[in-house]
């Protein structure tokens, strides 16, 4: 098991504090609810840094936060970065 980065642990906690909900896509692309009132592009970033860093999900996709409304959002890209990622289309000889 990793040790947690202190940063990433502080991250974790503020983003968790925020978190309403988490729904799952079809493709096993995770978006999040936000609590009214916060920066859905913050916690865009924050999404981001989370996912990336604990590397259980293997595969790319675009993703969101928004907010409890559903009035403001953010958009985000996640990058698995696992080895056999484009593999089958033919990018790895």
């Amino acid at each position: 098991m990793k040790a947690e980065n202190p940063d990433l642990s502080l991250v974790r906690q503020k983003f968790d504090e925020a978190l309403i909900d988490t729904i799952w896509s079809e493709t096993g692309a995770p978006s999040y609810i936000i609590k009214e009132g916060l920066d859905p592009e913050e916690y865009s970033i924050m999404a981001k840094q989370l996912l990336e860093a604990e590397q259980i999900i293997a595969h790319d996709f675009t993703s969101e936060v928004r907010n409890e409304s559903g009035s403001k959002s953010a958009k985000f890209d996640y990058k698995s970065g696992w080895f056999l990622e484009g593999l089958g289309e033919g990018e790895v000889e």
